[in-house]
């Protein structure tokens, strides 16, 4: 165990004889987007991030590696998302494992994790079919376990974009807790303490509400320069009247996990010296939810406002039918919206009716599809849990079922957030959407012959950036060619 470490450990320790009532807990969300090309999973080389052969490289120089040399990983909250932990899992497998390993000091020594599942694929779950909600956050909840070992209690959403009906499938799956922005309350709310949901059937799930600071430490580079100055600055920031009574409360700080290296420069040790020092010296518990919950379980209850998030001031605008929130003329974004759900739900009629002689519910069995795609779990089991038989079916019909459930898998990719975060179509976010679009296309055809590209490709030629002029077909176009010859070895990896 390093200095740093052993330092904390003697911090948070000190601390936690403390009484006092001030629980500080910064919540990063640790995100990359699926870059990889979907034929060869490589990724490519992104100019932009030199020195480095691409940004997954260049954020894990200056933010992943750095954070979890220093410990911070065990003493904030945090979420990792799949895609983001599967990436670092091959290249760079001790950072990752510095991460999760940070996750297990944290439960040995409070009986709580401090990491929380993210969305799969970061889909945008308001603008999501009932069924496409259930299995990205049912794959969030399985790629976690699998990860930590332990099931998740918490489920950080993409965007932080709520909806009753995710609230309540969150709840009834078994997830406990989220976070998100105050103004996503109905209700006037107190972001020092966390409420109560009430959800269909009785059931209900814990809703924490992050500190209005939270902004000002993402945009204010000035205001994260000194952490003892930030310390200090806080103090008006805290609930007074609690103060005045020794009540309990607590202050969230959330921002993209990337600000602490990579958006800011030296932000991870700011990091550091905040949650070992600054933040105990002023007499502040620096904690994390699940284990504040653990403690303090919420009292009071609150009304979530349905579709909105924590980027967009109008819903989810941003990521369906444009809104201000981004320049320029966002017309392109329904458009594409619109391409990518008539493509899904196609693929979803032709998954239904090719995998229903094997398959006893084809929904469930997508669901359960990542452990046996990632080899977490063997065929076998797999097979006796959905196919019909309770066994592996013949050669070809297996074949032509894992190349749909694969298919599906791509259908979901294509839905990433990320391809209508920012301003234009003509950028390479709505082009990885677009290219994993084209990998579902390719695995329908080649295990039923049927073509979905014709449709999409008009559907996309509507799709138009303001930039350049190029629609969504001359993007679809502009991909590289798809391997020539591909069977059923190279269809599956």
């Amino acid at each position: 165990m390093n200095a740093t470490m052993t330092q904390a450990e003697k911090r948070t320790g000190q601390i936690d004889q403390q009484t006092n009532s001030q629980w500080l807990i910064v919540h990063g969300h640790f995100y990359q987007p699926p870059r990889e090309d979907p034929f060869s999973d490589l990724l490519p080389v992104e100019a932009g991030a030199a020195p480095f052969a691409n940004y997954n490289e260049k954020i894990t120089a200056e933010c992943y590696r750095p954070n979890a040399k220093l410990g911070n990983f065990e003493l904030i909250s945090y979420d990792m998302g799949p895609t983001l932990a599967s990436w670092l899992e091959k290249h760079h497998p001790d950072v990752y494992q510095r991460i999760i390993l940070d996750n297990a000091r944290h439960r040995q020594r409070y009986g709580t994790g401090n990491a929380l599942s993210q969305v799969y694929n970061h889909t945008i779950l308001p603008l999501a079919s009932t069924r496409d909600k259930r299995t990205q956050i049912l794959w969030g909840m399985a790629d976690f376990r699998h990860r930590y070992g332990h099931a998740a209690s918490g489920m950080w959403l993409a965007e932080t974009a709520v909806d009753l009906e995710c609230l309540d499938m969150l709840a009834s799956l078994g997830i406990t807790h989220t976070i998100l922005a105050p103004w996503q309350s109905e209700t006037p709310i107190d972001p020092s303490e966390p409420y109560i949901v009430r959800l269909s059937e009785g059931r209900c799930i814990v809703v924490f509400f992050y500190n209005n600071r939270s902004g000002s430490v993402s945009f204010d580079q000035q205001l994260t320069m000194n952490a003892d100055t930030f310390s200090d600055e806080l103090a008006p920031h805290w609930n007074q009247g609690k103060i005045r009574t020794g009540t309990q409360q607590l202050m969230i700080l959330a921002t993209d996990g990337e600000f602490y290296g990579h958006h800011q420069e030296h932000r991870d040790q700011f990091l550091s010296y905040l949650i070992n020092a600054a933040a105990p010296n002023r007499g502040y518990q620096v904690g994390t939810l699940e284990r504040y919950l653990q403690l303090y379980p919420p009292t009071k209850e609150a009304r979530i406002r349905e579709k909105s998030a924590w980027s967009c001031a109008h819903g989810s605008a941003r990521w369906s039918i444009g809104c201000d929130c981004t320049e320029g003329d966002s017309r392109w974004k329904p458009a594409l919206l619109l391409a990518i759900t008539k493509l899904n739900e196609r693929g979803a009629q032709i998954f239904e009716q090719h995998t229903r002689e094997v398959l006893n519910d084809p929904w469930a069995a997508r669901d359960e599809y990542l452990g046996l795609r990632n080899g977490w779990e063997s065929e076998t089991g797999f097979w006796e849990r959905n196919a019909k038989q309770g066994r592996i079916p013949d050669a070809e019909l297996a074949w032509r079922t894992r190349m749909l459930l694969e298919a599906q898998y791509y259908h979901q990719y294509s839905f990433t957030s990320c391809g209508w975060f920012f301003e234009d179509l003509d950028r390479i976010e709505p082009r990885n959407n677009i290219a994993f679009a084209r990998r579902a296309i390719s695995l329908t055809w080649q295990a039923t012959g049927i073509d979905l590209q014709s449709s999409f490709v008009t559907d996309l030629s509507l799709a138009r950036s303001w930039k350049t002029g190029r629609t969504g077909a001359d993007v679809y176009a502009s991909l590289p060619a798809v391997p020539a010859n591909l069977g059923p070895q190279e269809g599956l990896r």
